[in-house]
């Protein structure tokens, strides 16, 4: 899920200064996908040299080592081989394990998660694991295979084995080689006619920037080809036929190392979580609907003299467009191009995930598959992103937040919210990933894509959200229809901004560096155009067959703690949830449920025992949560645990 690129310099009358001032670009252009991290490897004459750091590309460019590495390795008249990597921390600590990750000579760069590394560990165990990040298990079969194989056919020995998605540039010093390969075709290349200079990134953009800017340098005068890597093929560049003779070395500068993490068998230390548990027993107390199951708490909730509520009377049941119709538009934009002919929402969540099947499988479209990362994307849906894509082949752009400073500010304002509790402001903690639909329709403008296609469960809406803000919903205000919009009405967007405006004035710690994000969040959410194309305009969700797709046909991973397939790859839905339930009694999971009663897909009385099961607190999540926010969790548990409840 990072950014990689390579440069290969076989032309030595390019000067040092034109090398010098791609690899800037390369590294900068990169950083979208990943800020975590950054590193770069040079191989020139019989040394390679190599810098990495656990701080953004463009902050890597400012240091005096990055300097001094350049300047030492980088000089006219000679050849180069070169790569790169901005590393969005996926799998390993991030200070322990940059890239590249250097073992036998070998240098090697990787964008995407290996899922099976630890069973690879295990079946051969003659390899040495020495690093806490899964790219080292490539290098190592990859060195293993070098000795009997020559560079491609390790290369793939290696990608026959490996489960999960993985583009990857490596460098041989004893080969004097550059290789990549990528198996969903997340890296692109240009060469020259002669194979004296090329480059390589994850994304063809970047390299079309390149060219835009390098062009007339680089020897391009008029047209030209980007090919991509996929399905596991390499492409091998070589310094020169005849392996050198010289001395070889190999100097590494990157963080000093630090222990390794100790993983205790009780991951939450010496604090009992079960103080924390949520009183189910009183929360079935609650007065329900009798014919869904949402609560007397739901704001703006009504019951008629039956019991039912005012959400049951005013609903409609979803209509669908249909198969033929989905099949005649996938006609229709399969015609318009080949390849790349629209984009995927695919957070690696359940129903984004089934999305991306059907859209590839049923559909036979050749889509690309998108990510906003902004530091609350589990590591969980990671690995599930890279199942899916390796195993459909699709090309994977992610674009990474800056998440030290998103998880930063997530971290101020729920300290802020903890002052003074209020429920309506809880949508605050999820303001950063509402940029999502500003990067979306960025990416489709960059890459010349029409279509942006959705798979979001029509049955998620909520209401209650806004609801505690004092936003009635517009399908419950006499006279008027079910609204059958994505967004609020502007005056209902107005009322939440000034019940905003107020909470900021009571509470002036939610007046921080947050304050920027979260506006800019809201013109994303509620401003720029949102026009998707959503599957399940056409087709009815079922949440039996969702799972069985993606847990038999892709051995989908789900959490340890919960049963439930739904909200796992986000990271800050355990947190706000328990919140909702401990707090109102309830939570998404009722309101989902609710709806699928209304939808007749299951009984009143299963949906009540599914959400007492579903509403269960998921600590070792919260456990997770709260690491990443550096936030103590006993302290933040008890706070939460003081608010009176909305219930007797």
């Amino acid at each position: 899920m990072c950014g990689i690129w390579g440069i290969v310099n076989k032309r030595k009358e390019m000067s040092s200064e034109r090398i010098k001032s791609i690899i800037k670009d390369l590294m900068i252009l990169s950083e979208n996908r990943g800020k975590e991290a950054s590193g770069i490897a040079i191989l020139n004459s019989d040394r390679m040299a190599v810098l990495k750091r656990s701080i953004a590309a463009n902050k890597l460019l400012g240091t005096a080592e990055y300097s001094d590495l350049i300047n030492r390795n980088i000089k006219n008249g000679e050849e180069h081989l070169i790569l790169g990597h901005s590393r969005l921390v996926t799998n390993g600590i991030s200070s322990q394990n940059n890239q590249p990750v250097i073992k036998y000579k070998i240098g090697m760069v990787h964008n995407g998660i290996i899922v099976n590394d630890e069973e690879l560990w295990k079946k051969n165990r003659e390899l040495s694991k020495e690093l806490e990040v899964d790219t080292e298990i490539l290098v190592e079969l990859f060195n293993f295979y070098l000795k009997e194989k020559d560079i491609t056919d390790a290369l793939r020995l290696v990608y026959n084995q490996i489960r999960g998605m993985a583009s990857t540039i490596s460098i041989l010093l004893e080969q004097r080689a550059l290789i990549a390969a990528s198996n969903n075709g997340s890296l692109y290349y240009w060469e020259s006619e002669k194979r004296d200079i090329a480059i390589l990134a994850s994304e063809k953009l970047t390299i079309e920037k390149i060219i835009f800017k390098y062009g007339k340098y680089l020897g391009i005068h008029k047209s030209y080809s980007i090919k991509q890597l996929n399905n596991g093929n390499s492409k091998v560049w070589n310094l020169c036929e005849i392996k050198c003779q010289k001395r070889q070395e190999v100097e590494i500068k990157e963080d000093k190392k630090i222990s390794k993490v100790n993983k205790k068998c009780n991951i939450f230390g010496e604090l009992q979580v079960s103080k924390y548990d949520i009183d189910f027993e009183r929360i079935k107390k609650i007065k329900r609907c009798t014919r869904c199951i949402l609560p007397e708490t739901m704001p703006f909730i009504q019951f008629d003299k039956d019991g039912v509520c005012n959400y049951c009377r005013s609903y409609q049941k979803q209509t669908y467009k249909g198969v033929k119709g989905l099949r005649e538009w996938a006609e229709r934009t399969n015609k318009q191009s080949r390849k790349n002919n629209c984009m995927v929402s695919f957070s690696g969540g359940r129903d984004s995930s089934y999305g991306l099947h059907y859209f590839v499988k049923e559909l036979n479209l050749k889509p690309i598959a998108y990510c906003y990362d902004w530091g609350m994307v589990t590591d969980l849906a990671r690995r599930n992103q890279s199942r899916m894509c390796s195993q459909l082949g699709v090309e994977f752009i992610i674009i990474s937040a800056d998440i030290r400073k998103k998880r930063e500010n997530i971290r101020k304002n729920i300290l802020a919210w903890l002052r003074k509790p209020d429920l309506g402001m809880i949508p605050i903690f999820m303001a950063g990933d509402k940029h999502y639909f500003y990067y979306a329709n960025k990416v489709c403008k960059d890459y010349g894509i029409k279509n942006i296609l959705l798979a979001s469960n029509p049955f998620e809406k909520t209401f209650f959200k806004a609801g505690f803000c004092g936003v009635q919903p517009d399908f419950l205000c006499k006279g008027r229809d079910k609204a059958k919009i994505e967004r609020l009405p502007g005056k209902d967007v107005l009322k939440m901004m000034l019940y905003y405006a107020e909470q900021y004035g009571r509470n002036m710690k939610y007046i921080n560096s947050s304050l920027f994000d979260t506006l800019t969040a809201a013109v994303s959410y509620y401003v720029i155009p949102h026009d998707y194309f959503r599957l399940f305009d056409y087709i009815e969700w079922r949440e039996d067959k969702v799972n069985k797709i993606l847990l038999e046909e892709y051995d989908w991973e789900t959490a340890n703690d919960t049963n439930s397939t739904w909200r796992i790859g986000d990271g800050t839905a355990p947190f706000y949830n328990y919140i909702y339930c401990l707090i109102a009694g309830f939570s998404e999971n009722d309101t989902l449920r609710s709806n699928q009663v209304r939808e007749g897909m299951m009984k009143r009385e299963e949906a009540l025992q599914l959400v007492y099961q579903d509403n269960i607190p998921r600590f070792e999540s919260l456990k997770w949560y709260f690491d990443v926010l550096n936030l103590d969790m006993q302290v933040v548990l008890k706070r939460i645990n003081d608010i009176p409840r909305l219930y007797n």
